[in-house]
C-alpha cells in the first residue's frame, strides 16, 4: 500500500510541478521555463482524442529551418505520450515559444531526420539514449511545421 501512495503522490507532484512550469512559462513569456539545462522548451496544447480538452505540455525542441522538433519519448516507456497519440489523431495543434504563439500541424519525423537531429538531442539531453535503450518502441521525432 505503500508503494501505490508514493507512486499516486509522485504523480501529484509531477502535475503539481508541469502545472507551475507551464504557469511560470506563460506568465514571463518564457524567460522562466523557457530554458532548461541549455535545451530550448516549448509549450505544445493538444487536443485531447478521447475527452476533446486542451492539454498544454511543456516539451524540449530543437529547430530544424521553419520546422520545431520533439522527441516522443515518454521516459523509454512501452507506450508513446500522450500529446503524441493526441496529435495523430488530430495533427493539428498549438504552440508557446517564449513569447510567440503559432497554430501548427504535426507529423512523424522522417528516418533521415532522425539520423540527424537524434544525436544533436542527445548531446543535449543524454536520458533520451537512456530511454530508447529501456523501450523496445522505437522513439519517434515529432515535426511542428508552423502555419
Amino acid at each position: 500500500m505503500d508503494i501505490a501512495r508514493g507512486v499516486v503522490h509522485n504523480r501529484k507532484m509531477l502535475r503539481l510541478v508541469t502545472r507551475l512550469h507551464i504557469a511560470l512559462y506563460r506568465l514571463t513569456g518564457g524567460v522562466v521555463g523557457g530554458m532548461i539545462s541549455g535545451v530550448p522548451n516549448l509549450l505544445l496544447t493538444t487536443i485531447g482524442r478521447i475527452s476533446g480538452k486542451e492539454h498544454t505540455t511543456p516539451l524540449f525542441y530543437l529547430p530544424d529551418g521553419p520546422d520545431l522538433v520533439l522527441v516522443a519519448s515518454y521516459g523509454g516507456s512501452p507506450q508513446e505520450p500522450h500529446w503524441w497519440r493526441n496529435l495523430r489523431a488530430n495533427p493539428r495543434a498549438e504552440v508557446v515559444v517564449g513569447p510567440h504563439r503559432w497554430k501548427v500541424y504535426a507529423d512523424q519525423g522522417s528516418e533521415e531526420l532522425k539520423a540527424r537531429l537524434w544525436p544533436v538531442f542527445c548531446r543535449y539531453y543524454p536520458d533520451y539514449q537512456v530511454y530508447q535503450d529501456r523501450t523496445d518502441r522505437v522513439i519517434p521525432l515529432v515535426v511542428l511545421k508552423v502555419l
